[in-house]
């Protein structure tokens, strides 16, 4: 006898077949498993269709909201918050072997091809080979070496402040990214097309890295449709985005490989790396590569962001600026730019930097982790597979730890004054904030200890040169600071900094200005 199917029936039966997959997927979840609170979102689904992760200031204020840590779904994908140093230090420090790995991400990782950058790259032999790549030069120790390069990063910093004399918001707009340029090794001809690759590729890495920000991510197998296809536009931005990329990591390496090879070796990363591999195999050639891409792309962004937020909490307290400028006097003079020797001595210029680090920090949400294997912290279930996000923003707001938490105040950071407590975590000092803006475990930022030295840099180099005022369209000085701090607005995404403010610059004194010119003649 034939058996007739209707569409209907079918159709009832491939319900019913995906239902019952999900139930077995996930029927730890339908049992007395303990998850953190959180946004409740709606059955089945979860929170598909108000993902938190794509929010303007994702995760603000879960802390007081949910706690110490928090939990949504998205479909059947479990996302943990962590909202506490401690707990980010109990998961992702004590246990990083569980939590090396980075969740899958389609259109960031496997299209776009950011997984072959160190960021992304998945928990195994590359990622082990990437960092110990870049510790060989970029680790406590190791970083020594480069103190001449921090010599370059010194004047190109004076170049940069020297220019600020005839565009005063070129760096508050983000027109400086010289150093990262010197850090992979090419010269300033190249620096301009360089530039504008890098941005278009962070600019779409930031949106792409929200997890499942793109249709492809919930549904992996649309990456297999043809790019014709219709409602799959992601294709083709994806080979664009992917080529672009490939192109922005080609570039320095081609012409350093180029500069070698007419002996004109300089101090940076690639020139290092051919010094320590004369004959690099293939392999070894795109590791360097992408190694050399990733310590341009992971912090230029962000020391950009880092100045912003100098020159706005200098102009909107100029106590803490002439407390900082009267430390630079006496222990530098005006007779020299700050140096990196200096700063086991300039204990309030460090402490400025900190909590502007602290207050706003330029990646306040960290890049996810993933749990390779169940886990339990506080009587939670975290399963594998899970998502793991370290929220910055409340770990460094966190009022158990500082005092007055959201008020802009360095003297938190002095010794005399009782220092936050932390974690003991190996590289940290009493008198910073340490790695906590840098990440955890087996994924914190390799160039962690130069990018810090950067940043020092470039901010007591800039309290040193001048004194820093916000102004309004008028050009008159603000008045009313307290009111433009607490209503200042911050970009949204991967990078966190002051939107376009203005601010009035004057060189503290003639002997200063004329020093800073002389420098970026030295070039």
């Amino acid at each position: 006898m034939a058996i007739i199917i209707t569409l209907a029936d079918a159709t009832v039966v491939t319900l019913t077949v995906l239902f019952l997959a999900f139930v077995y997927q996930n029927r730890r979840k339908f049992t007395s498993t303990k998850y953190p609170p959180g946004p409740p979102g709606l059955p089945l689904v979860g929170c598909a269709f108000e993902n938190p992760s794509s929010e303007k200031q994702p995760y603000k204020g879960w802390r007081e909201l949910y706690g110490p840590i928090s939990h949504f779904r998205l479909l059947t994908q479990d996302v943990f918050v962590l909202n506490t140093h401690r707990l980010a230090f109990e998961l992702l420090d004590k246990r990083a072997n569980t939590y090396a790995d980075r969740p899958r991400q389609v259109m960031c990782a496997e299209l776009i091809s950011w997984n072959r950058a160190i960021a992304l790259a998945p928990a195994g032999t590359r990622h082990r080979k990437y960092r110990k790549l870049v510790n060989s030069i970029l680790s406590p120790n190791a970083t020594k070496r480069l103190w001449p390069f921090l010599e370059v990063i010194r004047q190109v910093i004076a170049m940069n402040i020297v220019n600020i004399i005839y565009g005063p918001e070129s760096i508050v707009k983000g027109e400086n990214r010289g150093s990262e340029c010197q850090a992979v090794g090419f010269s300033k001809q190249d620096m301009e097309k360089y530039i504008h690759d890098a941005d278009e590729a962070q600019t779409l890495f930031a949106k792409a890295l929200v997890p499942f920000a793109y249709i492809v991510d919930w549904i992996p197998w649309l990456q297999f449709l043809p790019e014709s296809t219709p409602f799959v536009s992601f294709k083709k931005k994806a080979r664009q985005a992917r080529e672009n990329l490939v192109k922005l990591t080609m570039f320095p390496y081609t012409k350093v490989r180029e500069r070698i090879a007419m002996g004109l070796p300089q101090i940076s990363y690639v020139d290092h790396c051919f010094t320590t591999t004369p004959d690099p195999t293939p392999e070894d050639e795109e590791s360097i590569a992408w190694t050399a891409m990733s310590a341009y792309t992971g912090g230029s962004d962000t020391t950009i962001a880092a100045i912003k937020t100098a020159f706005f909490a200098a102009s909107l307290h100029p106590e803490a600026q002439a407390l900082a400028q009267l430390e630079l006097d006496q222990i530098v003079g005006q007779e020299r730019m700050p140096e990196i020797n200096d700063r086991p001595n300039l204990p309030y210029v460090t402490a400025f930097v900190n909590e502007c680090m602290r207050l706003i920090p330029v990646a306040p949400i960290a890049v996810p982790h993933r749990a390779m294997k169940d886990e339990t912290i506080d009587e939670y279930f975290i399963p594998k597979g899970a998502i793991i996000i370290p929220n910055i923003r409340e770990m460094l707001r966190d009022p158990d730890i500082y005092e007055s938490p959201l008020s802009f105040d360095p003297v938190r950071f002095l010794p005399t004054t009782g220092t936050p407590t932390h974690p003991d975590i190996k590289g940290r000092t009493e008198l910073n904030i340490g790695s906590l803006p840098y990440g955890f475990g087996r994924r914190i930022c390799p160039g962690m200890h130069l990018a810090d030295s950067g940043v020092w840099l470039y901010v007591s180099t800039l309290l040193w040169a001048y004194h820093v005022s916000m102004v309004d369209d008028d050009g008159s000085i603000v008045k009313d600071r307290v009111a433009e701090w607490e209503s200042a607005q911050f970009s949204s995404g991967a990078v966190q900094y002051p939107l376009p403010f203005k601010v009035k610059l004057v060189p503290r004194s003639s002997a200063v200005e004329s020093l800073l010119r002389n420098a970026w003649d030295d070039l």
